[in-house]
């Protein structure tokens, strides 16, 4: 069979396509960036205001054990913490700001607290904890033996001290703000300035496509008028006409079908680079009932090169819809059904597998010729490639990236799916309608 695995370069996209793609590709790349040195900078400002407190609740704590060994001594003797309510001394350790402060003696027992600030009870291993709203730090106290000879420390008791982070955790969510707007407005000004930029880039190059437009419009127009006539010319001879008029007229019958085929590739290959292009002369239809027409129209050829015509399309007959242009269609699926008659041998059958997948229909074309050798599967659809085992010849071997680009047009595609010897496998994917 003449089809190659190798599929044909990919169309060229769209200029305002790939222009939009770019500044979006651009915007995200931006935003990359702008994340990863916000995240960076909020933490390194977050870990600096939260080492910053973890130090003032270390001045904090360490001004604190100097007055326990006062206030054990004084609730040993008054037997009453209250007395230091308003001690100037106490007081002074704990600002008009939300803070607390307590003293335990070293069993735990709590011998006076001070500061407004509301905190959890304190667990057994606890030295550090944060909870919403505040920070404590607790350490114990320790005081040198009156035996200077012994110069183990003795455990004098425990303090506990508490700040609030009301403060910290508003100037990060200020932060947090900042750097959302920030990084909000960086984009958009990204969006509009690389726009710009883009457009300015890109006009040579729509220049030069449209260029290239008009150029394959003059060459059609200035290649089909000599053909054509040449063609009238030979038609005009007179019978009987000379075998060389005869040779004349089938190249240049060849060389004008050549043409509306590149032609005819060239503009499918025009459009978007991806999803369905909306056109004119576009409907609704049933697939199924095309792919009849198509194995009716093909009946005659089939029969006379003795090979059979299947058409499988489930126990129940159901309909296929589709929509896009029946005639598009309609040269996709003759140019896979010649293909296969092509190199089927005598006696062959193929076969024609339609049916509905979800959202998607898809027709397998199997013949049961020659397949398709390994060292030419990596040449799928190649404009111009073929495979001529036993000597026939005749085509362009541009009907399978025809019909390809067909496929990809109307939003689906055309892959190779079995190639092995005495069996090769085409699947036109589509969606369904």
């Amino acid at each position: 069979m003449a089809l190659a695995t190798a599929s044909t370069p990919p169309s060229w996209p769209d200029p305002l396509q790939l222009r939009r793609r770019l500044v979006l590709q651009g915007a995200a790349f931006a935003l990359l960036l702008l994340s990863a040195f916000s995240a960076a900078l909020y933490w390194g400002i977050a870990a600096e205001r939260r080492q910053s407190l973890r130090a003032e609740a270390l001045q904090l704590a360490a001004a604190a054990a100097g007055q326990l060994p006062l206030i054990s001594h004084e609730v040993q003797e008054v037997g009453n913490a209250r007395k230091f309510r308003n001690d100037r001394e106490v007081v002074a350790l704990v600002p008009q700001r939300r803070q607390r402060v307590q003293w335990f003696d070293a069993g735990g027992r709590l011998l006076l607290q001070e500061g407004p600030l509301a905190l959890p009870p304190p667990l057994p291993a606890e030295r550090w904890r944060l909870w919403p709203g505040g920070l404590s730090l607790r350490q114990p106290v320790f005081t040198r033996a009156r035996d200077r000879r012994d110069p183990i420390p003795q455990l004098a008791g425990y303090v506990r001290v508490a700040l609030t982070t009301e403060a910290v955790e508003q100037e990060l969510l200020r932060l947090r703000r900042g750097l959302l707007l920030g990084g909000i407005t960086a984009v958009i000004v990204a969006l509009m300035v690389g726009r710009q930029l883009l457009a300015r880039a890109f006009r040579p190059l729509q220049a030069h496509l449209q260029a290239l437009e008009r150029f394959s419009a003059d060459l059609s127009h200035e290649l089909r008028h000599p053909l054509t006539l040449l063609r009238t010319l030979v038609a005009a001879e007179p019978s009987p006409r000379s075998p060389l008029l005869t040779r004349i007229d089938a190249i240049a019958a060849a060389m004008t079908a050549l043409l509306n085929d590149l032609l005819f590739l060239a503009r499918q290959e025009q459009g978007p680079a991806e999803g369905p292009l909306a056109a004119e002369g576009w409907r609704r239809f049933d697939l199924l009932e095309l792919l009849e027409d198509q194995l009716e129209a093909c009946g005659p050829m089939a029969r006379g090169a003795g090979v059979a015509l299947e058409l499988h399309c489930g126990p129940q007959r159901q309909a296929l819809p589709v929509r896009g242009q029946p005639e598009q269609l309609q040269r996709l699926f003759t140019n896979l059904l010649l293909n296969a008659l092509r190199f089927s041998p005598a006696g062959a059958t193929v076969q024609v597998l339609a049916e509905r997948q979800g959202g998607r229909l898809q027709v397998s074309v199997v013949d049961h010729g020659p397949g398709i050798a390994p060292e030419h599967r990596e040449a799928v659809f190649e404009r111009f490639w073929s495979v001529d085992p036993a000597g026939q010849g005749g085509h362009s071997g541009l009907g399978l990236p025809i019909a390809r680009a067909i496929a990809r047009r109307h939003g689906g595609d055309l892959a190779l799916v079995a190639a092995e010897p005495g069996h090769c496998a085409l699947r036109v994917d589509l969606p369904a309608a």
